[in-house]
């Protein structure tokens, strides 16, 4: 409950109305807690967002609360727009809430199907008249079942995907059209996130209504519940318009609007998706509440039930909602982000209770915090007793699980966004006393060490918790993220030995494109300063210069460096004559190339450098500094190409000293292992 009321008398007259049922058990003052059901909730939300905003340097937030049938709790914090100070209404404060409205598209999906428009189980092919999805597994056809489950086995990628005005916005099916990505496992095999499977069912639902998406679920959702704010048109009416909320990114400690992605080419995931607090309230209230018209109560209890998991024991999935686990207690929740946004809804259907919490700025680690206001929540108004373990027959050895794991999604990625897995990686180690150690995102909210205990086969439960993970024979980690599951990997995969290969190679070309110029320099001050009469004739310098020692190390005091400018150093002896211009030219792309992959990992740098800037302009589909990133790897794989030819043809021809040789060897060794891992990122191809 709510609250917990100690008067018997007060509890006699709540339960009377039916109100206070299902209100959340808190231990507040009885009298206080009878007369104001919200006020517990408001002391909570009073003491905890404020806060969070702070830490986490967050503009605004609105929350709201729902319980016993009702909206018991709607506040709204901090501001909304930081340049006039305008505060945050709940009631009319529109934010951004993101992928939140793929709750909105599965209620939109149901609703067909109710109608017998769609049937969860048939291949999506039978709807599709402009285009068809690829037939990559014959026999096994994507099913809508599948795309709200996030189990239609689409390899990933977001790069282009928004929009920076409403201008910009291509047709819902020909993005999706255009923009197919490969099917990479059969469907129904594993629950991996799908941005362009909830597109698609979105897509559906304009098929099967003949309504646009936007109008489908204005008409049938939003209307029927009273959502006066909300709005999933692109550009948004005027009214929800001047009532949204900037979105803010930190920039030097200071607050500056995020601009770039406001908008998307598939709303139906959440692109341009708009609402405010007490609308979303009115949402929950229908999930929790049998449908309240817009839905029939099977259909309730169908699409919040669960119908997939990546191992059992752990988070499943139901038709757009996803499984959370606090307490011991089962929770449906959906989070949502985009630059400037995040969002997130959490549902305790046993308890007939919701919360709902929208954002309009990232801060610092904003978006997992969301999680954390949900833990919060459910441990002040849903506690549950620890759950009892039972007596596990004879367990395997934990060691066997040890290794490195990443995000199944970021390998699944066509795109650049496969760069976020070198920094995302979950380490699994094995001690003595069998527990197992991650470090890493295995759990949802921040990145944290967290200890687990085996409490059958491959099930572990993490060690005075309640989350638990399972390994399953093929590799892979199921999390208590049901569609955010972790894979092994290999050494040879493994991001560290990946940042390992690039320090190391990226350390000789920089030495090579810094050091040639400056070794180039020296030598020329020292011909300059070289006395008339030193000894030779100019005939031989000039011989020396560009014959057998030009380029790397010549005789003397030549360099190894020198040799990508053709350059020798001269010296004492005059060296043995050789074609002027081959060995000349042929030094030179041991430089451009050294300067090419060092110019493309500095694009990388510049692109962490400021990564909540370059966010959006990723979901745009490029920019200048995106546009550098992919150009210089193809460049610099061809330059090393070249440069691998003229390492041949100096160990056949024996063009310069051993010294230069080597050089242009090590050279093309590091460009080659560089380029390998852009290649394995997607910077190449």
């Amino acid at each position: 409950m709510l609250l917990e009321r100690k008067s018997s008398r007060w509890r006699a007259l709540m339960c009377s109305l039916t109100v206070a049922a299902p209100l959340l058990a808190v231990s507040a003052p009885a009298a206080a807690t009878a007369a104001d059901p919200a006020r517990s909730v408001r002391q909570f939300a009073d003491a905890y967002v404020p806060r969070q905003l702070e830490e986490h340097h967050i503009p605004g937030a609105a929350i709201a609360v729902v319980a016993g049938g009702r909206q018991v709790f709607a506040q709204g914090y901090g501001v909304a727009e930081v340049e006039t100070g305008r505060p945050v209404d709940a009631e009319r404060t529109v934010f951004a809430p993101a992928s939140v409205a793929k709750l909105i598209t599965a209620t939109a999906v149901m609703q067909l199907v109710e109608r017998g428009r769609i049937d969860l189980n048939a291949d999506v092919n039978q709807y599709l008249t402009t285009f068809k999805i690829d037939d990559a597994y014959p026999g096994r056809p994507v099913t809508m079942a599948n795309l709200l489950t996030h189990t239609a086995g689409f390899a990933g990628g977001d790069f282009g995907t928004g929009a920076a005005t409403a201008r910009d916005v291509h047709p819902l099916s020909a993005h999706l059209a255009d923009h197919q990505p490969p099917r990479i496992r059969p469907p129904g095999t594993r629950a991996v996130y799908s941005n362009y499977g909830m597109g698609l069912a979105g897509y559906l639902v304009e098929v099967r209504s003949g309504l646009p998406f936007h109008q489908y679920v204005q008409e049938n959702i939003f209307r029927p519940l009273g959502m006066t704010h909300s709005s999933m048109a692109q550009p948004e009416p005027g009214p929800v318009a001047q009532a949204l909320a900037p979105g803010y990114r930190l920039q030097d400690g200071h607050q500056v609007r995020a601009e770039g992605a406001k908008y998307g080419h598939m709303p139906p995931h959440g692109a341009g998706f708009r609402s405010t607090a007490t609308d979303m309230a009115a949402f929950m209230l229908a999930q929790l509440t049998g449908g309240r018209g817009i839905l029939r109560p099977d259909s309730v209890r169908l699409i919040q039930s669960r119908h997939f998991g990546n191992a059992e024991g752990t988070a499943g999935m139901g038709y757009g909602f996803q499984e959370y686990t606090r307490n011991g207690r089962r929770l449906l929740v959906h989070r949502g982000n985009i630059p400037g946004y995040f969002a997130i809804m959490a549902l305790i259907p046993d308890r007939g209770i919701g919360v709902y919490a929208s954002y309009n700025g990232i801060g610092k680690g904003g978006p997992d915090s969301a999680w954390s206001l949900v833990n919060a929540f459910a441990d002040r108004f849903a506690p549950a007793p620890a759950p009892a373990d039972g007596t596990p027959g004879p367990l395997p050895d934990v060691a066997q699980y040890a290794g490195t794991y990443r995000t199944a999604l970021a390998a699944d990625m066509t795109d650049l966004g496969k760069l976020s897995s070198l920094t995302s990686t979950v380490t699994v180690s094995a001690a003595g006393d069998g527990l197992l150690t991650t470090t890493g995102a295995v759990a949802l909210g921040p990145t944290e060490s967290r200890q687990w205990t085996q409490i059958a086969p491959a099930l572990f439960r993490e060690k005075n918790g309640y989350r638990t993970i399972q390994f399953r024979p093929d590799g892979l980690l199921a999390t208590e993220n049901p569609a955010g599951p972790l894979e092994r990997l290999a050494w040879y995969q493994s991001p560290t030995f990946h940042l390992g290969v690039l320090g190391v190679s990226l350390t000789v070309l920089l030495l090579s494109a810094v050091g040639g110029p400056l070794a180039h320099a020296v030598r020329l001050a020292r011909r300059r300063l070289r006395p008339t009469g030193s000894g030779r004739s100019t005939e031989s310098t000039e011989s020396g210069s560009t014959g057998g020692s030009t380029g790397s190390g010549g005789s003397g005091d030549g360099s190894a460096v020198a040799g990508a400018f053709g350059v020798a150093a001269g010296g004492g002896r005059t060296a043995r004559r050789r074609p002027v211009r081959g060995p000349r030219l042929a030094g030179l792309p041991v430089w451009i190339t050294a300067v090419l992959v060092t110019a493309s990992a500095g694009s990388l740098v510049a692109m962490f450098a400021d990564f909540d800037a370059n966010q959006a302009e990723f979901f745009l589909g490029g920019s200048p500094l995106f546009t550098t990133i992919t150009t210089l790897p193809v460049l610099a794989a061809a330059g090393a190409g070249v440069t691998l030819v003229t390492a041949g043809l100096a160990w056949v021809k024996g063009w310069w000293t051993l010294a230069g040789r080597v050089h242009c060897t090590v050279v093309v060794l590091a460009a080659l292992a560089y380029l390998s891992v852009a290649a394995a990122y997607n910077l190449i191809g």
